[in-house]
């Protein structure tokens, strides 16, 4: 354990304590050079890519000068069975062309003949065989297929609507019985003043309170409320012309706090319109409408919930355009006034009575248990999509050897436990291995975290934490009454596409306030409640109550102050796994960008440029003959050939990366495109399947065709590039041929 990090291990760390314990216990210092690779995120077409990327490196001797491996989203995928397979292997495994563990293509060949002639042991490409096999791993068995899938989210989903629409109701009777004593305590004292009004008279209804009082008291509530505002405008127009110039400093702190005042007064107005509604809304229908229209509500808000967690799971930019946003809102709104509707009707048909007295004291106090039971004793992290996602990640990746042997799908009982504080020990140090996710920051007071959406929190098996939040020792975090962050825990957090309040990149539709808590209240999510490194967590396990209600349905967590903090896919910060190599300053990076991007726009590549440029002061520029204008389909010519499979020039570039202090590294970057003098069997595919090799991310069923054709595709272009005249100089063969 490095010395920095004994010294500093009972509080948060800075960037600095992280990255010289980090360089001490890779003694880095001795090293000229510090080298490392980022696998992008894009599911198991981006760990599929990266892989025939890694194996080109290693039958070249290059990966094993790697000092870093970053990986975010599905290129944890990659990084995890690496990092587990090397763990697994000891000093057996390696990153050498003799012990890597996930295939061997050629050993100590140069590069001319290596692609021509590969030889493959299969008793050294078991794992590689049964990855590639079980590439369909969300449903790798007739028991364990999409059904069953389907069926756990589903148990999630009503379990979370049960609980938030017993919160509901409860609260629902509760402020209508306050109502009917409120109401009734006015009522004496306001006949005086409205007994001429004939439908309101005492002396008509015996004294009693009409019951269309009752009914429209919130709407009365709302209206007056709304009435306040605009004299409250009227006002303050007059004030205007009457202000001195004297108070300009006052009349601009009034403003402010009037802006406040109104704004919540009027989102009170709304509450009351929508609540005021319901009685009338219910007066509407028969007795059977009653229970089919807020049943169709409910259920059409679910359903659209579903297709967009579907849709989101392909972790890509929203492209579904107006028609697709409007049908999300009105699938939030559907859910919600239906909801509504039922809690509504519970109240007023279970527990209280025509005039609002309570009847049902019993059952109402039943109720209460059993939502406090099954709100409070849960453990989110267990009970929803997440726990099915990481196992079917985990089985896929990080196999028992006997499944491996068998090359038949078990129980990843060895992997399950597998601590992240274990991994990268002193049998493989290298590549020390950097797990990227983003921890979601929607409610942050701090606009640099709320404007993206949250920051990038790491978890490697030194450290965890982000700027945010302060690092905390790995071998302390997530301590308090759990066994501590695991290898699979982090890899499927790390892809946890789908997850209220965040987006790739920090842009999308379902950062929207709206839609997040539509899918809070469904309970679909795949991230990962996990404890602030900043402090102790003394809440323990993440509940309905805390952090499900008060951080995401009332919007008063979500910052990097709060007790739990909830981690989503690193593609929602950063999709390349750049960001942290960048600010550790090395001096060769590679980046293997298997994110799908037809149009070729390099969206992930910008939005790690940006970030890295404003927070690190970082510019990256590209070499000439290297730009990425050579990536683009169409670009290696004219013939009939390279029109029918869009032939580009490259499938890389080399850049030039000047960090603040004025150093200078290089940037290799490799990303998915059509190359030439690839193997038969690649272009076959690609007449097969057109869009490939950008096909959709939300495919994560992949056979042994398409596992492959992404594998031969990254080996050719590594070799491509690191046969380029600037390879050459960057990836020096030191092996005899």
């Amino acid at each position: 354990m490095p010395e920095a990090l004994n010294k500093k291990i009972d509080k948060t760390l800075s960037p600095a304590d992280v990255i010289n314990a980090e360089r001490e216990y890779l003694n880095l210092d001795a090293q000229k050079t510090v080298s490392g690779i980022a696998v992008s995120g894009g599911g198991i077409r981006s760990a599929s890519f990266g892989l025939g990327v890694m194996q080109a490196l290693v039958a070249n001797n290059q990966l094993q000068r790697m000092d870093y491996m970053s990986t975010v989203s599905g290129g944890g995928y990659l990084g995890a069975a690496l990092t587990w397979a090397l763990k697994q292997g000891g000093t057996s495994a390696g990153t050498t062309s003799e012990n890597f563990p996930l295939g061997k293509r050629g050993k100590h060949r140069d590069k001319d003949t290596i692609l021509k002639d590969n030889p493959v042991d299969e008793d050294d490409n078991k794992l590689l065989d049964f990855i590639r096999q079980h590439g369909s791993y969300l449903a790798p068995t007739p028991g364990l297929d999409m059904v069953s899938f389907v069926a756990v989210v589903l148990r999630s989903m009503v379990m979370s609507l049960f609980v938030y629409f017993s919160f509901l109701t409860i609260a629902m009777t509760t402020s209508l019985w306050l109502l009917y004593k409120l109401v009734n305590f006015v009522w004496p004292y306001a006949t005086p003043y409205i007994s001429n009004i004939k439908f309101l008279n005492p002396l008509e209804n015996n004294g009693e309170v009409p019951e269309n009082l009752k009914d429209g008291a919130m709407l009365f509530i709302g209206a007056v409320l709304l009435i306040y505002i605009v004299l409250k405008g009227f006002i303050f127009s007059i004030k205007t012309y009457a202000s001195s110039n004297k108070a300009v400093k006052k009349r601009y702190v009034n403003f402010i706090k009037g802006q406040e005042l109104i704004g919540f007064l009027l989102k009170i107005s709304l509450a009351c319109f929508v609540l005021g509604s319901l009685p009338y809304f219910t007066s509407l229908m028969g007795d059977v409408a009653k229970y089919i229209i807020p049943s169709g509500s409910t259920l059409f808000g679910s359903v659209v919930g579903l297709w967009q967690y579907k849709k989101a799971q392909s972790k890509e930019h929203n492209s579904g355009g107006v028609t697709s946003d409007l049908m999300i809102y009105a699938g939030a709104i559907a859910l919600f006034y239906g909801v509504l509707l039922f809690a509504y009707m519970a109240a007023t048909e279970l527990f209280l009575g025509d005039n609002l007295v309570m009847e049902q004291p019993f059952l109402f106090g039943l109720l209460v248990i059993v939502s406090f039971l099954f709100g409070r004793f849960v453990n989110l992290n267990v009970l929803g999509p997440h726990h099915i996602w990481r196992n079917r990640l985990m089985e896929a990746f990080m196999p028992n050897k006997h499944a491996v042997e068998t090359n038949c799908w078990e129980p990843a009982t060895e992997a399950d436990a597998a601590l992240m504080e274990d991994m990268c020990d002193e049998n493989n140090r290298r590549p020390y291995h950097i797990i990227n996710t983003n921890v979601i920051l929607a409610n942050s007071p701090k606009v640099d975290y709320s404007g993206r959406g949250g920051d990038n929190f790491i978890i490697s098996r030194l450290f965890c934490g982000c700027d945010a939040t302060g690092w905390k020792a790995t071998r302390l975090f997530q301590k308090n009454k759990t066994r501590g962050m695991t290898l699979a825990t982090a890899m499927a957090t790390s892809a946890a596409a789908l997850n209220p309040g965040a987006a790739v990149s920090g842009e999308g539709v379902t950062r929207n306030v709206v839609i997040s808590i539509l899918l809070s209240m469904l309970n679909l999510r795949l991230g990962y409640w996990a404890g602030n490194p900043a402090q102790e967590n003394t809440l323990g396990a993440p509940n309905f109550f805390v952090p499900g209600l008060t951080s995401e349905i009332l919007r008063k967590g979500l910052k990097e102050t709060s007790q739990h903090i909830q981690l989503s896919d690193g593609g929602h910060y950063e999709n390349l796994a750049l960001y942290e190599l960048i600010r550790r300053k090395l001096n060769l990076i590679i980046v293997s960008d298997g994110g799908a991007d037809p149009v070729f726009n390099f969206d992930d590549l910008a939005n790690a440029i940006e970030k890295v440029r404003v927070d690190f002061g970082v510019k990256i520029s590209f070499n000439p003959g290297y730009e990425l204008g050579n990536i683009l389909p169409g670009t290696a010519g004219d013939s009939f050939f390279q029109k029918k499979y869009g032939i580009a020039k490259a499938g890389f570039a080399i850049g030039k990366i000047k960090y603040a202090d004025n150093s200078v590294g290089t940037l290799v970057y490799v990303k998915l495109a059509m190359i030439e003098d690839m193997a038969t069997d690649v272009f076959s595919y690609k007449g097969v399947n057109p869009s490939f090799p950008h096909q959709s991310t939300s495919d994560q069923f992949f056979d042994e065709k398409q596992f492959e054709a992404y594998r031969e595709l990254g080996y050719y272009i590594a070799w491509q590039m690191m046969s380029s005249e600037d390879g050459k100089k960057i990836f020096p063969n030191d092996n005899p041929s």
